[in-house]
């Protein structure tokens, strides 16, 4: 009885864990973009599904085209270097593209046109992704596969979501440091704060805009990789994935990557004993928080901007 009970918590930890690894790519990625550019883009959850889409093909391709002759070691180290590195700078190129073709002109616009506008590129990104992949539900279980389970009393639990939650910790350290230790980081925030005075020392600040939002797309194109190998996909997830993303943005606090973390590890945790206890009102319990910490804190936990 105790042991079925401690393995039901601590299923619901790592599930609590896992839904916040993807939610703090997610998240932080959109939080960073409006924070240091002020640009609120709903269609950045649309990368997400984008990069799963695109990491179910070449995962499919990759077992079609070498199948089992690579060995453990050597099919693993392809699964990384394809959802890790390939899907995260393909779905960038594409957003690098997009920035300079359909968001650079809404930038400096008041917050509900380019909510509007961004609300009608996440429908026209859905429809190109249901006409090139068909529309239907897509996974791609082989890396999860690969990894197999470890057991739990009553149970067992994919390695792959250890992983995810393993390779989430890194980005978010990584993050930390690039913004807190390095010289393009600490010009990235001083961006946020003043980019008038940042412009006049000299200082390149539309190439800070492109770097911080390529590295947005990225982080929201490596969630959606790390998702897909215990998981579906499906085009109308997007919408569900925004109202998400903003829970991380107005709970932790515009452009805040501490908020980020907190926030999302928060939301994760909510759902996870929302989905086992009350499944019904998951979403609902989420939207809860929300109004809560709008109503204690309406910047966020960690924000700083005058709401």
């Amino acid at each position: 009885m105790v042991q079925q009970l401690i393995s039901e918590q601590l299923v619901i930890l790592l599930n609590g864990l896992s839904g916040a690894a993807t939610l703090f790519l997610l998240g932080t990625g959109l939080s960073l973009i409006y924070g240091m550019l002020n640009f609120l883009n709903l269609a950045h959850a649309a990368f997400l599904p984008l990069g799963a889409y695109l990491a179910a093909s070449l995962v499919h391709a990759t077992v079609d085209a070498v199948g089992g002759s690579l060995g453990f070691v050597g099919l693993f180290v392809v699964f990384l270097v394809l959802l890790l590195v390939v899907v995260p700078a393909v779905v960038s190129a594409i957003g690098l593209v997009m920035e300079r073709t359909a968001f650079k002109p809404l930038y400096g616009l008041e917050d509900d046109y380019q909510l509007l506008a961004t609300f009608g590129i996440i429908l026209m990104m859905e429809d190109a992704m249901k006409f090139i992949w068909s529309g239907e539900p897509v996974s791609a279980t082989a890396p999860s596969n690969l990894l197999g389970t470890f057991t739990l009393p009553g149970g067992t639990y994919p390695w792959w979501s250890v992983l995810t939650i393993l390779v989430t910790a890194l980005v978010a350290g990584t993050l930390y440091y690039f913004f807190e230790e390095t010289r393009l980081g600490k010009i990235t925030l001083a961006m946020a704060e003043d980019e008038e005075a940042v412009s006049f020392a000299g200082i390149d600040t539309r190439s800070i805009h492109l770097k911080v939002f390529v590295i947005g797309i990225a982080l929201a194109a490596l969630g959606g990789a790390l998702y897909l190998p215990t998981a579906s996909m499906t085009t109308g997830l997007a919408l569900e994935f925004v109202i998400l993303a903003f829970a991380v943005l107005v709970i932790g606090g515009l452009g805040s990557l501490k908020g980020a973390i907190a926030a999302s590890l928060t939301i994760g945790m909510v759902q996870a004993y929302g989905a086992y206890y009350v499944p019904v009102l998951e979403l609902a319990l989420v939207f809860l928080l929300m109004a809560v910490v709008m109503l204690i804190k309406p910047t966020g936990l960690f924000g700083e901007i005058e709401a």
